[in-house]
Formats: C-alpha cells, structure tokens, sequence
C-alpha cells in the first residue's frame, strides 16, 4: 500500500525534473547577480573616465593605507585656527592624509570655518578625532576677545563678542594714500594697503586668484569669503585688472580632475566637456558649450573667459 504513494506517473516525474531545474536556475541567478552589478557599475564609471577615477581613488587609498598603520597612535591637538591652521600643523596634530587634503580643498573652493562645529564637514574625519579636536578649536570672530562656549551640541567652542584693540581687519579712520594696484600681480603685502584689507583677506584673495587664474573684473572679490560688499565698493577705485593676465584652461587636453578643480566648474560641467571631446572631437570653440545641458547662461558666461578652445595636437 505504501509503495502506491511513492509511485509518480511519467507526467509527474516530468513535473518534478522541471521543478528542479527552475530551483536550479534561480539560485544561479541570485548567485550571478552581484556580479552582474558590479559589471555595470564599471562600465558606468568608464564612461566618465574610468582611468582618472581609479587614479584618484588609488592614491587615497595608497594615502589611508600608510595612516592606517598608525592609526592606534596618540593625536597631539593644540589651539589652532581651521581656517588658517597649515597642512604641516595639521600632519604633526596626527590627521590622516586623505583628510588633510580635504581639508585644504574645503578652503581653497572658498569655504569657511564660522565656529567649531563646522570642522565637522571635513569629509573622512573621525567622529573620534572630532569630538577631541573640539576644545582646540579657536576661530577669531570680527577680530575679537576669545572666551569659550557652548555649541549646540555640547561641544566647547571659542567665539569673541567684545572688539579688540589690534584688529586683523580693523579699518583705519583716516584714509590711506596709495597707488592703483594691479589684482592680477599683487602680492598679499600690497593688498594690505589698502584701507580695511589686513592679513587674513589678502591671504583669502590670493589664494582665490590663484584658484582662478587670475581676476577678469573686479567684480569677483564679492565672491571672496568675508568681504562686506561695502568694503569691496571702497577699495574697487584703487583696483585695475587686464584681462590678459588671466591663465585660461584649454578644455581639449585638461582632464575630468584638473577641469572640476577651477572654482567655476563642477564636477558635472567638467564630465559634459570630457564626454563630448570622447564622442564629438575637440570643442573648437564656444559655440559648442553653448548647447551643453549642465552650463546655464549665468554659468557659462561666468568661465567663459578662462577657457582656451585650441585643438589637441595630433602626434
């Protein structure tokens, strides 16, 4: 009687062998799959220059990988000022490299420290490192008497409310006499000169122009981190440009890396430029990027002056 129970017609043993073999398909399928993934997320990443985004990612990794080794070591935090504090500071304070070079990247697209909370945005640095870092932070505000406080979040942080008599940035009450500067050549000596411009924003506007290539208008110290735009329409009568001193980027031999690095591309606009030279040919000249879906008007005649259109040479 038992062995009737065991028994399968043909059309059964059919049913059964199929059953198998779609168990069969499906756990290869879902073995398969992550492979799968990862293959298109390659070919993604090729489309944008798969070449130059492994040899960013390489070097922070070869960068980590000598930290890492030393992770365990003790951190040597002193009073410092994240907006002025130098690489080598921040090296002997124990901070790995990848961080450090974010942090110089942060400040050189014009980005500020206003209190101890935001050296929270430093991209990689750990939440460890952070919270002893903390009570060292010491940021100068509008030139005053430093005493602690209290952030938000229960960090201390160090802020001024009461002036000081020897200001960084402090505005003499009578007029200075000077000569016309040229921005493009100045050094950040000369620009303290002038009326309101003391260390720290010499140094800001420097280090801007450098970004840059150079001023086209004196217009665009408005976009320098601090500067009121009253004290840039006080000091713009004793300002000249010429628009030839500025170091302009030829789009047609400048990689993805070296054309987001400029203040007025992003990484997108940079990725349009590389991807049309890949299908299309060098860019001959503006008429081109007119059409480019990531540049807005504004945007595309804010570069517009730093960009260099010669053809590639052929070898």
């Amino acid at each position: 009687m038992w062995k009737d129970w065991l028994a399968f017609s043909r059309r059964e043993q059919y049913g059964l062998v199929l059953l198998s073999f779609l168990i069969v398909a499906l756990l290869a399928i879902r073995l398969l799959l992550p492979l799968l993934q990862a293959r298109a997320q390659m070919e993604v990443v090729s489309e944008v220059g798969f070449f130059e985004v492994l040899e960013e990612t390489t070097e922070h990794k070869s960068e980590n990988r000598a930290f890492k080794k030393n992770k365990n070591s003790t951190h040597h935090f002193v009073t410092f000022d994240p907006n002025t504090v130098s690489v080598t500071e921040l090296s002997q304070m124990g901070l790995s490299p990848y961080v450090i070079v974010n942090w110089m990247k942060f400040r050189e697209a014009g980005g500020c420290f206003a209190s101890a909370d935001d050296v929270g945005k430093i991209y990689g640095l750990d939440s460890m490192v952070l919270t002893g870092m903390m009570t060292y932070v010491d940021i100068p505000d509008g030139g005053g008497t430093l005493k602690e406080g209290r952030s938000s979040n229960g960090y201390k942080k160090k802020y001024s409310n009461t002036p000081r008599n020897k200001s960084n940035e402090a505005v003499s009450d009578s007029p200075k006499d000077i000569e016309i500067i040229d921005l493009n050549k100045a050094d950040a000596a000369t620009l303290q000169k002038l009326d309101g411009i003391g260390p720290v924003f010499s140094r800001r506007i420097v280090d801007f122009r450098n970004l840059l290539g150079g001023f086209y208008s004196v217009e665009q110290l408005r976009e320098v981190y601090g500067l009121s735009p009253d004290l840039v329409d006080k000091i713009r009568a004793h300002l000249v440009v010429f628009p030839k001193d500025v170091v302009k980027i030829d789009v047609n031999s400048n990689s993805l890396r070296t054309l987001k690095a400029h203040p007025y591309i992003n990484f997108y606009q940079a990725k349009e430029i590389v991807e049309y030279r890949r299908n299309q040919g060098a860019l001959t000249d503006k008429m081109i990027m007119e059409d480019f879906s990531s540049f807005d008007e504004k945007a595309f005649n804010k570069v517009l002056p730093y960009l260099s259109f010669k053809e590639k040479k052929k070898q």
